[in-house]
This record gives C-alpha cells, structure tokens and sequence, in this order.
C-alpha cells in the first residue's frame, strides 16, 4: 500500500458506500486500478493526495494560436472578489501552479483567496476528454492543517459530479497534484461524467471545514477559519520529446533509497520478491530486458526512476504498465497486472493461469543515466 493510499485513507472524510449505477464489480475495478496507479514522489509530493491514472498524449483544450488562456469569456467564478486579502500577500497561482507539470502544460489558471474566496469554478472547452486538473495550497493553508485531523476539506466537481475529496495538510512537502476522474475510484474516465470533445465543462473547487450530510459524503462548509490561497487550473498532456525537462544537477538523488520508500511503509524493502531488473547492473539504461517468473492471482509492478525517462512493462505480449518520469527528484509509481481467473472483464487480465511461467518485458527509453529500477511482486488479490 502506498503512502498515497494511506494519506487518502486517513484523510478522505465520509466515503460513500455506494459506487454509481451499473455493475458492483466496475466499481470494484476502478477503485482497484487507481489504487494500483497512485504515484509517490519523493521530496516533490502532492499536496492534495488524489489519485492520478495514465493519460495519452494529444491536445485538449481550445486555445487561441499563441496558446494563451482565454480570459474572462471562458471562465467564470461563482464567489466574488476578495474585498480584503489576508496578509501576508497570497503566492501567485502562477507560482503555485507551474507553467509545466509531469508531462503537462498549463493553459489556464484560477485562485481562490481565503477566507473571501472559498470557491473557484472554471468553464472551458476540450477538444477531447483527455486533461488533467491541477491543485496546489499555498504555505499559509498548508501549515494550518493538521494530517489526520483536517480541519477543512477539498471537494472538487466536475460536470456536476463529486469526483474526490481531499486536504492541504495530506502531504509534509510543497507540491502540486494532476488530477483525472479516477480521484475517488467511481470513475476511471472523463467520459464516464459526460464529458465530451467540443462541450463546454464545468470545474468546481470548494474549501471548507467539512460538514456531516446524511447517507452521503461529507461537504465543505464555511470557510472564515481559513487563510491563504489555493491555485486551481487546466493540463493539457505534452509528448515525452517536446517536454523542457530539466538539466542534469550535479548530484543524482539515491535511487535505492527512493526505492525503499516505494511501499510508503517506512522500513519495508523494495517489492521484488518475484524478481527485478535494475538498470545499473543492465548493458545500458535504454533497451529492452526480459524477466521470467510464476504469475500470482495479482502481480505488483513497482517502478522508480531518479532521472528523465520512459518505462512500458509488458506481461507476455501484453502491456500492463507504463511509466514516464520527467524531472530528477526521485519518483515511484505502483502498478499490475491480474491473472485470468481473477474475476474482473478480460481486457483487464494478462491470458494465462495462476503459477504459470511468464515472460515480463522491460522496456525503456530516453534515459541519459542508469537511474531506474522495477520490481515484481505478489498483490494482495
């Protein structure tokens, strides 16, 4: 279990006991993927910890040719405008909200001033249902929260759905988070919330000390307690080669010891009981390298990397999991992959049996150092 999981846990307040409509075992697998899909990055954590699934390369939102955000004709914001800002002067969302993030560009951009400004709503225009929000708390926020006991809660909406709740103070290190539909596990897709290429959609962020609701979630309240700032705004993906990584620093983050706090369980070793393949002892950071093991009922894919790069793991033929890493602070990520009798549809599964052997295949690509390591696990299923 990762420390992503743990945090929503511990940090999500009322869970429904419900999932929406449609077959039990849907809901089940949603939960069960972007469970499987939660990135930890070390020393470069979320600071709202919501899930984050793989998302495909295009363009999303309509933007005019120079890629500026529309102005205020595309978004609006149902709060008025703060009369009196708390001191000291809010961190710009600019600032909060980098103009690129993990493998995304910023093309708009919103914020919240506490306690004047609660909510912020954003309406724009995909051109597919392939985009990502991005939140960030600034310091203020982060430091009157308390992990464990939040004292305001985050509730983001979309299309007028709850996608996922989350809290400033879920993460100890400053950083922002990309979130998609998979935030709560009731939904793995934008489409799934009637999100449509050329329809306009609507965006709402809430800040507030959670309130009780009967037979449902808990909601945000009023928010007069709180003070700070909160940026909200819209990724579109960029591909892997157009991305301006960063340069190399002088000295390269420990991969094992990133690896080591893969499990998000402090003292727990790197998952490999089944085997891993790690590019310092491989002919070269790039390539491709083969892996041959007995399949569990669930097979857990732990990838970590501490440079630029990216990572496809194939079971037998079959991709499962597939990884890039953008920056040089040290990141791991959690996925798998499900025998044939596990009782989920078969696009889901890898076609052969429990305890048979199989060939798992490593390959990667644009590293410029040896600085990534995967290992192979039994899960819990």
């Amino acid at each position: 279990m990762t420390a992503e999981e743990e945090h929503l846990r511990r940090l999500l307040t009322a869970t429904s006991a419900e999932g929406p409509t449609g077959e039990d075992r849907l809901v089940v697998l949603h939960r069960r993927i972007a469970r499987q899909r939660r990135v930890r990055a070390v020393g470069v954590a979320a600071a709202v910890v919501l899930a984050s699934t793989a998302t495909s390369v295009g363009l999303v939102v309509r933007q005019p040719a120079d890629s500026t955000p529309s102005p205020l004709g595309s978004t609006s914001s149902t709060a008025p405008a703060p009369t009196v800002a708390p001191a000291p002067t809010p961190t710009a969302a600019g600032d909060l909200l980098p103009e690129y993030l993990r493998g995304h560009r910023r093309v708009l951009v919103r914020e919240m001033v506490l306690p004047s400004r609660p909510t912020v709503t954003l309406t724009f225009t995909p051109d597919s249902a392939d985009f990502r929000l991005g939140l960030n708390c600034d310091d203020r926020l982060r430091a009157g929260a308390v992990p464990g006991r939040p004292d305001h809660l985050i509730q983001v909406t979309v299309a007028g759905k709850v996608i996922g709740t989350g809290d400033c103070g879920s993460s100890g290190a400053p950083g922002p988070a990309l979130v998609d539909a998979g935030m709560n596990g009731h939904y793995s897709r934008w489409s799934d919330l009637g999100v449509r290429a050329g329809k306009p959609v609507t965006v709402v962020v809430r800040i507030g000390k959670p309130l009780a609701t009967p037979d449902a979630d808990a909601r945000p309240g009023a928010a007069t307690h709180l003070a700070g700032a909160m940026a909200v705004g819209v990724y579109t993906p960029v591909p892997f080669e157009s991305f301006p990584l960063p340069s190399r620093p002088a000295e390269l983050v420990d991969l094992d010891t990133v690896a080591k706090s893969a499990t998000g369980n402090p003292g727990e070793p790197f998952p490999n009981e089944l085997g891993e393949v790690d590019a310092r002892t491989a002919s070269s950071p790039n390539g491709s390298y083969r892996l041959d093991l007995a399949m569990p009922l669930q097979l857990d894919i732990v990838v970590c990397a501490v440079a630029p790069g990216r990572i496809r793991v194939l079971v037998d033929g079959k991709e499962v999991e597939r990884r890039a890493f953008y920056d040089w602070s040290g990141e791991c990520g959690t996925g798998g992959a499900l025998a044939s009798e596990y009782d989920l549809p078969p696009r889901f599964k890898v076609p052969v049996h429990t305890g048979e052997r199989v060939t798992v295949t490593v390959v990667t690509d644009s590293f410029t150092v040896a600085g990534w390591r995967v290992g192979f696990a039994p899960g819990p299923g």
